[in-house]
């Protein structure tokens, strides 16, 4: 058919503008195809963000619930105990997810298995590669999720018309669509806290044990050797040992008077004990052979020590080679691992702290592992419960060797009210419940690296009064502890150990610590006003720890209540093995401050996903 243009008002023929309206219509398929092409690409990146959202559910929602599961069953559960099976974990439980997503989005089983598959292999690929030493744990667990995220990307690029055509209708895709909003809200509220807690208990579990930023040239004077007295000796690594296990036998014994009581390590170094309190050793090893002319110490403590191979090897060496003498070894806490580890304890009936017993079970099947006892005395080895039952170990020790009376008058001099001569006082069954496992989560996650307690140190000090300043706070990751003094030198106990603080009170006090404690009767006895006024300067509240007498332990769970919380302080005792019953704890009913902490960056998290998705909103709506 042949066109033939109308005339306008002025007998002229619109062609133009006809010519226009024909030629619009042959070129409009265009536009519409690169606005398809742009959506399914769209279409595409949301789905490959939600994968994303998926995995980091899985990470955090199964993960954590997995470890939680664990510590409920006293399970030790941590890459630094078992690094090939957290990396293991952590690929399957983002996989898991991820996977569960996808058939939610209603994806085949092929597609949803190719993509486990290629999840999985880098895990699979790493763990031999940390078994054979050739990557550290934390290595391999970055490279996993660096590895993690373009190969997810490469499977949905090798099937992108799939996930960019991928969508359900209907009643499933307002299901799926509820689900994935229920997911993006939940993950929101739950990103910020996880990244808090893991920062904030990495951080602390670094501290517990971290060596001073400058070692102190301090030499510490050994007691004088009485070769008519037994010889005992409180074993501490290079890498330091747990400060209740060390320090409570040591005042134990030394105040009977009986025994020559020295504190050994491979080197003559300071020692980290746990909290950051640093003891300068009595001897090394090749110092102690000599001052007993080549035999073997009478009784050898072995208090818990950071895990390390190192370490582990130079004690465990050791301790094989003292033990075809006829001394007494006597493991305190998880000390008990290092005589397992040194084959000292197989075939033998042994015990530990209820907390460590199951991976203790794990790790040395070969010794019989026992609940519900202070101590097991087995001849040429003593194995004691956690923390505060080494003091019911170390009174067998001196029921053995000297007699039972000197026994309860060192029980009465260190006022412990639980003395069981002849016989092992039992011990109640403990298990972690709910409610200690969200205690510690609160604790370690979100108070302890933001609470710091200075601790002063003064010469005549307690070690058990030590002790009790320091232990309670780092056995429940609740708060870290800085050992301070009123002048830069080093500090004598009152059985003669050195010790060597980290801080001026005067010069560093002011903005480090937000509250100070003086433990030791002497001190508490004649108050210096130095101190008081260093409180004051800094603005932080002053304690003396022992202005009663009593077990030194006592007044520092009283003051953890008041100062914390009340259930803080009977998870402490549960953990030190200690009865909280008859201290008439007081203070707040619950952690609140950190208990708010989480629950409002949260609410933050949740906040900033509504406000993005806003801002997107408009941004598409400026566009259109």
């Amino acid at each position: 058919m042949r066109y033939i243009p109308d005339p306008g008002p002025a007998g002229l023929p619109e062609v133009t503008m006809r010519a226009t309206e024909r030629r619009i219509p042959m070129e409009q398929p265009a536009a519409p195809q690169r606005a398809g092409s742009r959506r399914r690409w769209q279409r595409f990146a949301r789905h490959y963000l939600e994968m994303v959202v998926a995995m980091l559910a899985g990470m955090v929602v199964l993960g954590g619930a997995l470890r939680m599961v664990l510590g409920m069953a006293g399970v030790p559960y941590s890459m630094e105990r078992y690094p090939a099976l957290t990396i293991l974990e952590m690929g399957l439980t983002m996989t898991v997810a991820m996977c569960a997503w996808m058939r939610v989005r209603r994806h085949g089983w092929a597609g949803t298995l190719e993509m486990g598959a290629v999840m999985l292999a880098p895990a699979i690929v790493l763990v031999p590669l940390v078994w054979l030493d050739v990557l550290g744990a934390g290595t391999a667990m970055t490279l996993e999720h660096v590895v993690m995220f373009p190969a997810m990307l490469a499977v949905m690029l090798r099937r992108r018309n799939e996930y960019m055509a991928h969508a359900a209708h209907g009643r499933s895709g307002r299901a799926m669509r509820t689900l994935g909003r229920g997911a993006a809200i939940a993950v929101a509220f739950l990103l910020l806290p996880g990244v808090a807690f893991a920062t904030g208990s990495t951080s602390y579990e670094a501290s517990r044990y971290a060596r001073p930023e400058v070692a102190p040239g301090v030499a510490a004077t050994p007691p004088a050797h009485d070769p008519a007295k037994p010889t005992a000796v409180v074993l501490v690594g290079n890498h330091g040992a747990n400060v209740a296990d060390t320090l409570a036998p040591y005042e134990v014994l030394a105040t009977t008077g009986a025994f020559n009581v020295y504190t050994v390590a491979p080197e003559r170094r300071p020692a980290t004990l746990l909290g950051g309190l640093d003891l300068i050793p009595d001897l090394s090893f090749a110092e102690l052979r000599q001052r007993l002319g080549g035999a073997t110490p009478d009784v050898v403590i072995v208090p818990e020590m950071p895990a390390d191979e190192t370490g582990d090897a130079q004690v465990t060496s050791w301790l094989r080679e003292t033990a075809p003498g006829d001394g007494l070894m006597v493991s305190v806490c998880t000390g008990a691992r290092l005589l397992a580890k040194a084959g000292l304890l197989d075939g033998r009936d042994a015990t530990s702290h209820w907390y460590r017993l199951s991976g203790l079970q794990q790790d040395y099947p070969r010794v019989n592992w026992r609940r519900g006892t202070r101590y097991l005395d087995g001849g040429d080895v003593i194995t004691t419960g956690g923390l505060l039952s080494s003091i019911d170990g170390t009174l067998r020790v001196i029921e053995r060797l000297v007699g039972r009376d000197a026994a309860a008058a060192a029980a009465r001099a260190v006022g412990w009210r639980y003395y069981s001569p002849g016989t092992a006082a039992p011990l109640p069954l403990s298990r972690l419940t709910p409610a200690d496992a969200v205690l510690h989560v609160l604790n370690i996650g979100f108070r302890a690296d933001a609470t710091t307690v200075g601790v002063v140190l003064t010469d005549g000090v307690g070690e058990l009064e030590l002790a009790a300043a320091f232990a309670p706070y780092g056995e429940v990751k609740s708060a870290r502890t800085l050992a301070v003094t009123a002048g830069a030198g080093s500090i004598r106990s009152r059985h003669g150990l050195t010790f060597v603080p980290r801080a001026d009170l005067n010069r560093d006090a002011a903005g480090q610590v937000d509250r100070l404690l003086v433990p030791g009767a002497v001190a508490a006895a004649a108050p210096d006003p130095g101190v008081a006024a260093a409180g004051r300067r800094a603005g932080v509240p002053v304690t003396y720890l022992h202005r009663q007498p009593g077990f030194a332990f006592d007044e520092s769970l009283r003051e953890m209540a008041r100062t914390m919380d009340v259930p803080t302080a009977r998870w402490t005792a549960k953990i030190l093995e200690y009865s909280a019953a008859e201290l008439e704890l007081s203070g707040p009913r619950w952690p609140w401050t950190p208990t708010a902490r989480p629950v409002l960056l949260g609410l933050a998290g949740v906040a900033g996903l509504g406000a993005a998705l806003l801002l997107l909103r408009r941004a598409r709506a400026r566009r259109s």
